[in-house]
């Protein structure tokens, strides 16, 4: 399957860093917030939808460099009992994490702190990917791919520092055609080995230790399989990642170190061996509240790394990212 490297650098840009430390906000009424990020970023994936042509399936593709904008933004509704809540948008939490979506969901607050998160991501977010990212010497065509899933979260359980999530869902590529270049003379069962689109469930828990009421440590750990209905995009995913959270009077800044290993289920058949690939991330995030004492306005910026080291070349890659933005609270 084809990773999300790129779109989760992108995200993590769009950053409140004190998001992990600091509750829901529950005022009763509606609120929100809204952020806009200008950035450059810098990848080497073959799966960039700027390598629209590789000559070489045994190499990754070439650098590519952009500039982007990126806005973004949820709106919440608290209900006068004030434990209660709706909303829609983007969790700041989740792409604090690195992780990009639109979700709708409900959040309820427990008298022991503990609060329950139900929520639906409808994949009204696609990604560019490759109708068949293994064709050589011509014109890659672009297609969607989204994913569709329903997720249920447990914070502070039992009024504890331990956190837990499980979601379950589809991920759904428009015109998948993996493996029909003739070059590969591969067979219809080969070619159905590389179907990508697949069911995927995800699990992580979480335990944030706080050192002081400025210094804070979250760690999680996450596991991820992927259903592939092609046998060689199958995968199980272990992951782990730690923050530090440290609160400054007027500003905030965290730095994420992550780790993920995938081990495939079958053999890959264009390159004759069971993929596994090892990805490393680095996350360092800033914001800065009130600047020029602009109430509910704070700057935010963040550099960002990531790489996949594959035993399969063609799969590694290495994104960069710089940016820096402005949200706004409602």
């Amino acid at each position: 399957m084809k990773p999300l490297v790129t779109v989760s650098l992108i995200a993590t840009t769009i950053i409140s860093t004190t998001a992990m430390a600091k509750p829901v906000d529950w005022t009763p009424g509606i609120g929100g917030e809204i952020s806009l990020m200008v950035g450059y970023n810098k990848s080497n994936s073959q799966f960039n939808s700027d390598n629209h042509t590789t000559e070489n399936l045994n190499n990754n593709g070439n650098d590519q460099t952009k500039m982007f904008v990126a806005p973004i933004g949820s709106v919440n509704y608290t209900f006068n009992s004030g434990d209660k809540q709706l909303y829609f948008g983007t969790s700041r939490s989740d792409i604090a994490l690195g992780r990009f979506h639109i979700e709708a969901g409900y959040r309820q607050k427990f008298a022991d702190t503990s609060t329950l998160t139900l929520s639906y991501i409808p994949g009204l977010l696609s990604q560019k990917t490759w109708q068949d990212p293994y064709l050589q010497g011509v014109k890659r065509n672009k297609t969607n791919s989204n994913i569709n899933a329903f997720s249920v979260k447990l914070d502070n359980i039992r009024g504890s520092r331990f956190s837990g999530q499980i979601a379950y869902g589809k991920f759904s590529i428009d015109h998948e055609n993996s493996g029909n270049d003739p070059l590969l003379h591969l067979t219809s069962n080969e070619k159905a080995s590389l179907n990508r689109n697949a069911n995927v469930l995800y699990t992580e828990g979480t335990f944030v230790q706080p050192f002081s009421r400025s210094l804070i440590l979250r760690t999680a750990v996450n596991f991820t399989n992927i259903d592939a209905d092609g046998r060689a995009m199958s995968n199980n995913i272990y992951g782990a990642a730690a923050t530090i959270i440290q609160l400054l009077p007027q500003s905030s800044l965290a730095f994420t170190l992550s780790y993920k290993t995938a081990l495939f289920d079958a053999t890959h058949p264009v390159f004759n061996k069971k993929q596994q690939d090892n990805k490393f991330g680095a996350f360092l995030a800033y914001e800065y509240n009130q600047p020029f004492n602009w109430k509910n306005w704070g700057l935010v910026s963040l550099i960002g790394y990531s790489s996949t080291q594959s035993n399969i070349n063609f799969y590694d890659s290495n994104d960069v990212l710089v940016s820096a933005g402005v949200n706004y609270k409602f």
